[in-house]
């Protein structure tokens, strides 16, 4: 055991760890996104001074990073949840790094061994972003392609073909620097060419029409993160919000006005069975005269359960479209094993009742125009948005609370995610926020108009409706089954070379058979 701890491999994990952290700055609130096929590259060679059978010192190597990653990038649950959940979460987040990195050592020996780790951590990024208790999509190396030349390549291959091409820049320009030069030699330069292919032609959207749209983030009192304790308040900045945005309006802009986006929580309670919170939602679609999507909760079948929703309003008061949240968060919507540890922590007791998920809904008919609708985190999930614009959808919304987080990096990196999911899907994105970030996204991923975080505020735009559906969406399922088969094949024919060359030489040590002498 004490060979793992030697010098070439404790420099190994420290070079990790601070390609960990390298990683971690490529995203919000430093966004340097030029700095995640660097920090990829690091790690890269950092792993080539361990030999790959010395799985503990790999281990290591695999903690080191994964935590210097996860740490600093989900330092925003401390401030927001507790230390607990900040160092839990980012623990569990850094063991499934951790695999990825032992993975891509066994297969880095492979012919294009760069290509087999790329996909390597694909897959293992897509794993974790699903499993377990919903999986957590944040630190996907696809997000920081926003705003590098990176970025083009998301409406050809999708947030997870972009960071399997992150993945791979980093990797082989590692391995070229070593001396098996020739084949990482081609692979930089076909990365290379690829990138700059798709960053000279990329891939855009024809708009078919155009609609007006308008985001109202309303605020919360205080300080901004208690929105339950102050929900009807809330519920009444909204109101007070659209009525005055109704006021400023021309004329024309009236007339076009073709949707309104309340955020996730506009309000707490099931509008449809409160009186007053039904009443006052009324009262904006009135005053507005335009469909109003509004965040609310609902009540669920039976007083234990509940759910997390966007409900249209038409100008004459009626309901007529939905859509449920689909990915809830575990300890935050619902509590896990209820029965069994509804009692461990006095924080459960603030979750009284447990959200359902909703059943892949959407798009949303409003008027004639479909939109995709996501609700706070599941716009970091490849089944919500791309599946609803697969489904004919024209134009995006991101309804999120993010009032638990006021203060942190996390609207930040979300509303990054946000813009990065603009690109891979072609369409433009109005994201409403209780009190920030909210904004309005082009299809191209730049921002049209951006509200401050804190005050309520009202952001109105005219943005391009498009029908054409991006390679990275025509193509999702073939490229997602097509990375988790590489990187389950390169694992295969390692360990099934690691498997000859071990039968090899034990047969080497073992001498030719004797024929054993006969008696006389």
């Amino acid at each position: 055991m004490s060979s793992a701890f030697d010098a070439p491999c404790r420099m190994s994990w420290w070079s990790a760890a601070g390609s960990g952290l390298l990683a971690a700055l490529s995203f919000p609130p430093v966004s340097a996104g030029w700095l995640a096929p660097l920090a990829m590259a690091l790690l890269w060679a950092s792993l080539s001074r361990i030999e790959a059978r010395r799985l503990w010192s790999l281990v290591g190597c695999g903690l080191c990073f994964g935590l210097a990653f996860m740490l600093v990038l989900l330092w925003w649950l401390k401030d927001s949840i507790g230390w607990g959940a900040w160092f839990g979460l980012s623990v569990a987040q850094a063991v499934a790094v951790t695999i990825a990195v032992v993975a891509m050592r066994v297969v880095a020996s492979l012919s294009g061994g760069p290509v087999w780790a790329a996909a390597v951590w694909g897959s293992v990024e897509a794993l974790r972003s699903s499993w377990p208790l919903g999986g957590m999509p944040w630190g996907r190396l696809g997000f920081t392609a926003i705003d590098t030349p990176w970025q083009a390549l998301l409406g050809y291959g999708g947030v997870s073909g972009a960071g399997f091409m992150i993945a791979l820049a980093g990797f082989a320009t590692a391995h070229a620097c070593s001396r098996r030069r020739g084949p990482a030699v081609v692979l930089i330069g076909g990365t290379c060419l690829v990138a700059v292919a798709s960053a000279v032609w990329p891939y855009r959207v024809p708009a078919t029409d155009t609609a007006t749209v308008a985001a109202v983030q309303g605020g919360v009192p205080g300080d901004g993160r208690d929105l339950a304790a102050n929900h009807r308040q809330v519920t009444r900045n909204h109101v007070e919000a659209t009525s005055d945005l109704a006021r400023r309006l021309t004329g024309e802009e009236r007339d076009s006005l073709a949707l309104v986006v309340w955020p996730e929580n506009a309000t707490a309670v099931d509008p449809v069975r409160d009186p007053l919170a039904g009443a006052e939602i009324r009262e904006a679609v009135a005053a507005i005269d335009a469909p109003l999507l509004a965040g609310s909760i609902l009540d669920g079948p039976d007083q234990s359960k509940a759910y997390n929703r966007g409900l249209l309003w038409l100008p004459d008061g009626t309901r007529a479209g939905v859509y449920t949240k689909t990915h809830l968060v575990p300890f935050g919507e619902y509590i896990p094993w209820r029965p069994l540890i509804e009692g461990w922590s006095s924080r459960f007791d603030r979750i009284p009742r447990d959200m359902l998920p909703g059943n892949d809904e959407g798009p949303i008919d409003v008027q004639g125009m479909l939109v995709a609708d996501a609700i706070c985190f599941d716009v970091a999930y490849d089944d919500v948005l791309p599946r609803q614009v697969a489904r004919g959808a024209q134009l995006a919304v991101v309804q999120t609370s993010n009032a638990t987080f006021t203060g942190t990096s996390q609207p930040e990196q979300q509303f990054a995610m946000t813009r990065a999911r603009a690109v891979e899907l072609g369409r433009s994105i109005v994201v409403a926020s209780t009190n920030g970030v909210s904004g309005i996204i082009r299809p191209d991923g730049s921002v049209v108009r951006r509200a401050p975080s804190g005050p309520a505020a009202t952001l109105v735009a005219a943005v391009p409706l498009a029908e054409v559906i991006t390679p990275a969406i025509r193509l999702q399922f073939m490229r997602s089954a097509g990375l988790h088969a590489a990187g389950f094949l390169g694992l295969a024919f390692a360990l099934a070379r690691w498997s000859r060359q071990r039968h090899s030489s034990k047969f080497r040590r073992a001498g030719p058979m004797s024929t054993p002498e006969q008696p006389r």
